[in-house]
């Protein structure tokens, strides 16, 4: 490995910029190869999580103000959250609500910001996917760095573009126009996907990594050392604590390094178990742990997850502790406050799947808090955005209007100022749920979480003639 610097002539002016005391300076990165000084500051990640099919709004809902509120039943499991969180209701998935493919088939509108247009995809709808980009796909081929995926999608059954009722009303990450991608079911296939090849399956890679690190910043140790005798003494107090800063950067990169593990292949399971919906529970889990270790890793900085959109059985449920339900599509429609087809539910009938599809949210929270937030590293925490949606508000009115949405915010991200519920409008699940009254269109949503994860040239997503600009209350 060669020498860090090439010239020994250290003038005062030289050595405060390179140092990071001149006006100009930069820290230590000029005494650094690139490769080193991005491994010891943790980049920033972005986690995109959508359940489809909405929940009950009444009982999803906080209450009190905007930086004094009490998390509702359905987000409870998130509480120690809340000072990072920040709860957006009133956010409008307008695109959706603008085109042909309404209610389900906003899953393809919530992320690409552009309406479903016409096509074949669903002969029975007439629609077709949608023409743009998902933000994971602007957002992960800019941030990637040297992670071996830009963006890496899992889910449970049924989303995938080849299931039974599929199409834009199940899908929602595109690489481009009409170019809808496939979330990985199989945990198995995941991990050989994700994790082949990778250190921390041979220690010895590790332990050489580690070892390369160290030798470079023994080296820039050494050379900084030099340099500090000869410098001003006015300078070394200044001097002094950006060595300090430097060791501080030698015991980060080990850890960075020890952090990454190769977590256990999961078992292989046939295309008929990944299809039983009565698994969901099992493999969320699985699920989650491989996201964790691939971020972990560094093998991807965006992360998608998508529960189902509007099939599927709770049967697991009772496995979790709650009551099943028979059906979440048939508990959804349930919900409606009109007719049903032919079929008027009862009261006590819209009670039981309302409280069926707060159980499941509130089950949703949970596994994200404690399979999900919890067990990761807190310095990865610290560097993530995460964000929950749904497609809808309820589904028992199809309403795309304030649509459900959590973010929470890592410690160091510092893209928004956090622990708040922020509302818009008047939107009431059951009086006005489909008229407009004062939501925020959800582009801007997505143009500030491109901003945030450092897009600051991005102004628009998907259809400009919806909105530009960020959302300016985050800020």
């Amino acid at each position: 490995m060669g020498r860090v610097f090439s010239s020994p002539k250290w003038s005062r002016r030289r050595l405060l910029a390179a140092a990071g005391l001149g006006v100009t300076g930069t820290a230590l990165a000029p005494f650094l190869p690139r490769a080193v000084a991005e491994a010891a500051t943790q980049p920033k990640r972005l986690i995109l999580i959508t359940s489809g099919q909405g929940t009950d709004m009444t009982r999803w809902r906080p209450s009190g103000g905007e930086t004094s509120f009490t998390l509702s039943s359905q987000l409870e499991p998130l509480v120690a959250y809340q000072d990072r969180m920040i709860v957006l209701d009133g956010i409008d998935n307008e695109a959706a609500i603008r085109g042909a493919g309404r209610g389900h088939f906003g899953q393809g509108t919530m992320w690409t910001g552009v309406e479903v247009p016409p096509g074949t995809v669903r002969p029975d709808e007439m629609l077709g996917w949608p023409t743009a980009p998902s933000i994971d796909t602007i957002i992960g081929e800019r941030v990637r760095g040297d992670a071996r995926f830009a963006a890496y999608y899992w889910a449970t059954w049924p989303i995938a573009t080849d299931g039974p009722n599929q199409g834009p009303n199940g899908i929602c990450h595109y690489r481009g126009s009409e170019d809808p991608i496939n979330p990985q079911l199989n945990p198995a296939v995941a991990f050989d996907t994700l994790f082949e090849g990778v250190m921390g399956a041979d220690p010895a890679i590790s332990a050489r990594i580690r070892a390369e690190r160290k030798s470079v910043i023994d080296l820039v140790n050494g050379e900084l050392s030099r340099v500090r005798t000869v410098m001003p003494a006015v300078d070394r107090d200044r001097f002094d604590a950006h060595l300090d800063s430097l060791r501080e950067l030698e015991t980060r990169l080990t850890q960075v390094t020890a952090q990454c593990e190769v977590p256990t292949r999961p078992n292989d399971f046939t295309e008929g178990e990944v299809k039983d919906f009565d698994q969901v529970h099992v493999f969320t889990r699985l699920q989650f742990e491989l996201m964790r270790h691939a971020l972990l890793c560094d093998l991807t900085r965006v992360a998608c997850f998508d529960w189902p959109h509007s099939e599927g059985y709770g049967h697991f449920m009772a496995d979790e502790g709650y009551r099943p339900f028979e059906s979440l599509h048939t508990v959804a429609h349930t919900m409606s406050y009109d007719m049903v087809g032919e079929v008027t539910p009862t009261d006590e009938e819209r009670a039981i799947a309302r409280e069926d599809l707060a159980n499941l949210q509130n089950w949703r929270a949970k596994m994200l808090a404690t399979e999900l937030l919890d067990k990761m590293p807190p310095d990865v925490v610290d560097n993530t955005l995460l964000v929950w949606a749904s497609e809808m508000s309820e589904g028992g009115t199809h309403s795309n209007r304030n649509v459900p949405i959590v973010m929470i915010q890592g410690g160091n991200f510092g893209a928004f100022t956090a622990g708040r519920y922020l509302r818009w409008g008047s939107y009431d699940p059951i009086s006005n749920y489909s008229a407009f009254t004062g939501g925020q269109p959800m582009n801007k949503l997505l143009v500030s979480i491109c901003q945030a994860m450092g897009l600051t040239d991005v102004d628009a997503v998907g259809d400009a003639t919806i909105s530009t600009g960020p959302l300016e209350e985050l800020a």
